[in-house]
This record gives structure tokens, C-alpha cells and sequence, in this order.
């Protein structure tokens, strides 16, 4: 997959900053970058978007729990996705207000 246009990454960034998103870098455990995750907290539950360079990213919901002497463990995982990063934001964004066991709307990888 090609990296995401200019305009697109553009678009992409006014979209998750008015969302509430904010950046930290992603790295490999070998101290490489290899993207960036955005995060927000909503209701209970913690939101985080991990992009790639090649325009993949993986949206994840998860209950917004953390505790300082287990720093590796967090909340459950309540729902997924992967895909190409304006899918994978679309998903979140229209499900973020919405109880996880009445969403319906599908997700086109």
C-alpha cells in the first residue's frame, strides 16, 4: 500500500485533532519508529489509533483502566479493527457513542 497523499494526511490530521486525538510516537521494541498512535479517553474507555507509514492503521477500543505496578497490563479490549486509516478512523469516530452491542454498522477493510 502507498503512503497517504498530501492532502489526504492533511484532511486526516484536521479530522482526529477536532476528535480529540493527540499523538505520542510509536516504536518497535528495538527503539525504531515505525508510525504513530493517537489516543483519546471517551466515556470509560480509552480509543487509540496506531498508523504505519503505509497508510494501515489499527483502531482499538479498550476500557480505560491502569494501574502504575502492572504498567504492561491494561483494560479489556472491547472491539477492533484494521485496515486503511481512513476506514479504521471512520469506524471508531461513528461507533465511539454507540453501546458496543448494538452496533451494527459495517467495516470495510
Amino acid at each position: 500500500m502507498s503512503p497517504l497523499s498530501r492532502q489526504t494526511a492533511q484532511e486526516l490530521g484536521r479530522r482526529l485533532y477536532a476528535a480529540g486525538f493527540r499523538p505520542l510516537p510509536d516504536a518497535d521494541n528495538g527503539g525504531m519508529l515505525i508510525g504513530t498512535r493517537l489516543w483519546r479517553v471517551r466515556s470509560g474507555y480509552v480509543e487509540y489509533l496506531a498508523l504505519r507509514p503505509n497508510g494501515l492503521a489499527h483502531a482499538v477500543r479498550a476500557e480505560a483502566t491502569f494501574d502504575y505496578q502492572h504498567p504492561a497490563d491494561h483494560g479489556r479490549i472491547v472491539e477492533h479493527r484494521s485496515g486503511y486509516v481512513l476506514n479504521a478512523l471512520d469506524w471508531l469516530l461513528a461507533t465511539s457513542d454507540v453501546p458496543a452491542g448494538s452496533r451494527r454498522r459495517p467495516y470495510d477493510p
